[in-house]
């Protein structure tokens, strides 16, 4: 175990750290799996690296705001210039396309407040402006809680957010959280997650009035589609658990009683990471790291992990013995289908996605009978290099990058390993190549059927969209040939992706 994770979190401190110093998170990374394994082992801390051009990136501020405006009883005020929230009213209507019978609650509201910092407020500081817009939002909204969502501008400034919340906190019923998402003060913009978590914890989830031995925290981000909602409640039914889907689209009461719970499981690594470890140092409950339920490995020692906390060993053994019997048969015709898709060939995937879908989304593909050509993450947290060096053990080496999908550098990659198949995040990654695209996942308020990529019938769905991929080219062999190419030839004659990235200079 690393030294960064020996230190304990202040849940007393305004807010988390930087993810980079508690962690010595990294995002410029390019290698293999048994050079990155080798290194950890060795003792060596993961090195930073500078990028000296960037085709893309992310913002603390925009990373919190796209999952805590979803808490439905909730209001979220961005404390910024208005720009700062612009987006931020779609997500009620991406939500009002699930179904009633999918169990979306009839009423719901997503509400959405900019302090609206102007420049002569750069100046003279935004505080008032906070305060009325506080007010603002628990007379119009009611809430039970009020996120408050710091920008740049506000970090520059030196607003006092945390005097101005316990000034008018004796005014209202609503309880006040107060974000630092600052755009500018971490250059790993899952900080942010951090930040989140650190808010709800301390102020938000209460001490525990009981335990409740079958509910399951899970932590549930941006690519936790609803359709995985729908197949995981199936299941927890089956053998007598409920989830608390956490923080994302949650209510200010679950978020408050996830002290109660008999443990919390993991979704996604970068997301999860703080929040279940805040949870267990401030109110005991237990949690555990890996594996994500992603194929039927996986996603069997994913359940019997829950089984240790609840008491449900039997009932979930029986569960994942009739999963397994019920997906198999499935899944060997999928393989033979897939093979027959590439003239006899086993197929070559690279994996673009966060940290847990990219440490065992390979054991699904070989589930698949697909190899991995490589692997890439946003970032590179030391933990995660002790899944990848299981990974290591069961299916040997292949490549392994870290960036904040920088299109050019998948683009290298690409050329070079020519994969068969190459899986993005959504919105993000590389349009133009002979091969086949397609996105690694859906978002969180897809209800259809192909969305729902976790636990044991989610490998059929994976395992489906690789095939459509594979079997209709048109689509990107047409872009391939008739648009121009974004990237010089020279790119491509560069030794490795990170051509642009240099160590720091200490």
């Amino acid at each position: 175990m690393s030294h960064f994770q020996e230190e304990k979190l202040d849940l007393n401190a305004k807010t988390s750290p930087k993810r980079e110093d508690r962690l010595g998170t990294i995002k410029n990374y390019a290698g293999t799996l048994s050079s990155l394994v080798d290194d950890y082992k060795s003792g060596k801390a993961l090195e930073w690296r500078n990028r000296t051009f960037e085709q893309s990136g992310g913002c603390l501020l925009t990373q919190t705001v796209m999952r805590l405006v979803t808490i439905r009883d909730s209001v979220l005020i961005v404390h910024g210039p208005v720009g700062c929230s612009q987006g931020t009213n779609g997500y009620r209507e991406m939500f009002r396309s699930v179904p009633l019978s999918l169990g979306r609650p009839q009423d719901f509201e997503l509400a959405v407040l900019s302090s609206n910092l102007s420049e002569s407020d750069i100046v003279f500081g935004g505080e008032k402006k906070l305060r009325q817009a506080i007010l603002e939002a628990n007379e119009r909204y009611n809430p039970k809680s009020i996120i408050i969502a710091t920008s740049c501008a506000s970090g520059v400034m030196g607003d006092d957010i945390e005097g101005v919340v316990d000034s008018v906190q004796p005014e209202i019923a609503a309880r006040l959280v107060p974000v630092h998402c600052e755009g500018f003060r971490s250059k790993i913009n899952q900080t942010a997650f951090d930040a989140s978590s650190h808010a709800i914890v301390k102020y938000l989830v209460k001490p525990p009035r009981r335990k409740q031995e079958d509910l399951v925290n899970i932590i549930a981000p941006f690519s936790v589609t609803w359709a995985d909602r729908v197949e995981i409640n199936r299941l927890f039914a089956k053998v007598g658990l409920r989830a608390n889907y956490v923080p994302d689209f949650a209510t200010t009461e679950e978020l408050e009683t996830m002290s109660e719970a008999a443990v919390t499981a993991p979704t996604c690594a970068s997301y999860g990471e703080y929040l279940q470890k805040a949870l267990f140092e401030k109110f005991g409950v237990p949690y555990f790291r890996e594996p994500g339920p992603l194929g039927l490995q996986n996603s069997a020692d994913w359940f019997r992990e829950i089984a240790k906390h609840t008491g449900k060993e039997k009932e979930i053994e029986a569960l994942i013995e009739e999963e397994i019997s019920i997906v198999t048969p499935q899944l060997e015709d999928l393989k033979k289908s897939l093979k027959k898709s590439l003239n006899g060939k086993d197929a070559s995937i690279f994996v673009a996605a966060g940290q847990l879908r990219i440490a065992f989304i390979p054991r699904l593909a070989a589930e698949l009978g697909i190899k991995v050509a490589a692997i890439s993450s946003r970032e590179i947290d030391p933990y995660i290099i002790e899944d990848l060096e299981k990974v290591h053990n069961e299916l040997g080496d292949f490549e392994v990058h870290s960036s904040d999908e920088q299109p050019f550098e998948h683009s290298h990659m690409l050329n070079r390993l020519k994969p068969d198949l190459y899986t993005g995040c959504p919105f993000m990654g590389v349009y133009k190549r002979e091969g086949s695209q397609v996105r690694n996942h859906s978002f969180r308020s897809d209800f259809s059927i192909p969305a729902n990529q976790f636990v044991f019938r989610g490998i059929l769905n994976y395992g489906y969209i690789v095939q459509r991929a594979l079997q209709n080219q048109s689509l990107t062999r047409t872009l391939h040939a008739k648009t121009p190419s974004p990237y010089k030839s020279w790119w491509y004659e560069q030794p490795d992706a990170l051509a642009y990235s240099k160590a720091l200079e200490v």
